[in-house]
C-alpha cells in the first residue's frame, strides 16, 4: 500500500477523505466490496450463458408418463430420507442392517426389519 500511496495522488486523496469522514469510509468500503462482487457475478452469468434443454431432453420430458413421474418422485423422497438420516448421524444403522441382509425401509410403516436375506 505504501507504493500506491507514494505514486498515486488519487489514492492519497481517498486516504485523506476516509480519515476525515466516517461516511466516506463506509461508502468506500461498500464500493470496494460490492462492486467487485457485482462484476464477478455478471462475468459468471455472461460466461455460463443460459442452459437450454437439448432436443433429446425436451422429447423425454414430453413423453414422461404419470408412472415415470411417480417413480421419480418416490426416488427423490427415498433419497431425502437417506440424506436426512446421514445428517442426523443414523446412516450407520442402515449400513449395518444392509450388511446383515436386512432393510430398514424408508417409511415408518411396512418396514422389513427382521426379515432374513434370501439365500441362494
Amino acid at each position: 500500500m505504501s507504493w500506491i500511496y507514494a505514486h498515486s495522488s488519487t489514492w492519497r486523496r481517498i486516504v485523506a477523505f476516509t480519515q476525515r469522514s466516517p461516511w466516506y469510509m463506509a461508502g468506500f468500503a461498500v464500493a470496494a466490496f460490492a462492486l467487485p462482487a457485482y462484476l464477478g457475478d455478471r462475468v459468471m452469468h455472461q460466461t455460463n450463458g443460459e442452459k437450454a434443454e437439448s432436443e433429446l431432453e425436451q422429447k423425454l420430458r414430453s413423453r414422461s408418463s404419470v408412472d415415470s413421474q411417480m417413480l421419480a418422485r418416490a426416488q427423490k423422497e427415498r433419497l431425502q430420507v437417506l440424506l436426512d438420516e446421514v445428517k442426523a448421524g443414523k446412516g450407520a444403522e442402515r449400513y449395518k442392517a444392509a450388511l446383515d441382509g436386512q432393510s430398514l425401509g424408508t417409511h415408518s410403516t411396512g418396514t422389513t426389519v427382521g426379515v432374513e436375506a434370501i439365500k441362494k
